[in-house]
């Protein structure tokens, strides 16, 4: 099983911030892997960068990829950029390692 890239994901306190690369507006939406060279999870979602749909369509995305509900979610950097940090929290950092680990077997 490969490594996962330095700073793809951070413990804080109880919840873990996960650093993602997003495409807007594309025509295909979910998780499409690790990006290795930039340390992120690249995220596509149809949702256009505007008011904030692109934003609210990660969040959803993340909710659904790491069982966890909405409200739990929260973009903490990066709101107008494609280059986010994203709260999950009271998530066990081991789980999430275990997801982003078979996801970077997707790519």
């Amino acid at each position: 099983m490969r490594e996962l890239p330095e700073g793809l994901f951070r413990v804080d306190g109880d919840d873990v911030v996960l650093a993602v690369a997003v495409q807007p507006a594309a025509k295909r939406i979910g998780i499409e892997g690790i990006d290795v060279w930039r340390g992120r999870l690249q995220i596509a979602v149809k949702a256009a960068p505007q008011k904030g749909a692109a934003n609210e369509a990660v969040c959803e995305l993340l909710a659904e990829a790491f069982e966890i509900p909405l409200m739990c979610i929260a973009i903490v950097a990066g709101k107008r950029s494609r280059h986010k940090s994203v709260r999950l929290q009271g998530v066990a950092a081991d789980s999430v390692q275990a997801r982003l680990e078979g996801f970077s077997g997707a790519q």
